[in-house]
């Protein structure tokens, strides 16, 4: 301090402990997504402060999935009848890193495939060959299988892509499943 006719004088306190960088404000992480096979699955922590580092482990049944290390993860065949949770870890400089699991997600589902409707190509006659269009499928990498029906039906034996009418098929409807 200081007053006039004296001499300024100052002291100093006893230090503080070292101090924190605070801790990072965390909430339960909420997986978005459809529970369902080929569809994909999100995380978004919103901790605070930011800037934060995140890495996330998404887990089947509770055990890692092997590079599910993404904000998303995209449901596969092996998820279905299980079910999802993710841990996110969130860093920042000056803090203590922290963890947090969501709640596990209701099992999953079966994918849906879209499929258009078949149409048969050729010649509706005795002797001659049909062809089916199956058209574009999604998602990819459907294996396909065929029964063509006679009259609603199945013809022994037809179950290629292509079917060669005979005598039996003269005035019968044919049809094809895919």
């Amino acid at each position: 301090g200081s007053k006039a006719g004296y001499q300024t004088a100052s002291v100093t306190s006893a230090s503080t402990e070292a101090v924190s960088g605070g801790a990072i404000e965390t909430s339960t992480p909420t997986i978005k997504g459809t529970t369902k096979v080929g569809s994909t699955l999100s995380v978004s922590p919103g901790w605070s402060p930011t800037p934060i580092s995140y890495s996330y482990t998404w887990k089947r049944n509770g055990k890692a999935i092997s590079k599910a290390t993404k904000s998303s993860y995209v449901l596969t065949a092996a998820d279905r009848g299980t079910s999802i949770t993710v841990t996110v870890r969130g860093t920042k400089t000056g803090y203590p890193a922290v963890e947090k699991t969501s709640k596990a997600t209701a099992k999953i589902g079966y994918g849906t495939i879209t499929a258009p409707k078949p149409v048969i190509k050729g010649t509706a006659k005795v002797k001659k060959k049909l062809t089916i269009s199956r058209g574009t499928w999604e998602p990819g990498g459907v294996s396909y299988s065929y029964q063509w029906l006679r009259n609603g039906k199945k013809i022994p034996k037809a179950t290629k892509s292509s079917y060669k009418l005979t005598k039996a098929d003269r005035k019968k409807k044919i049809s094809v499943r895919v």
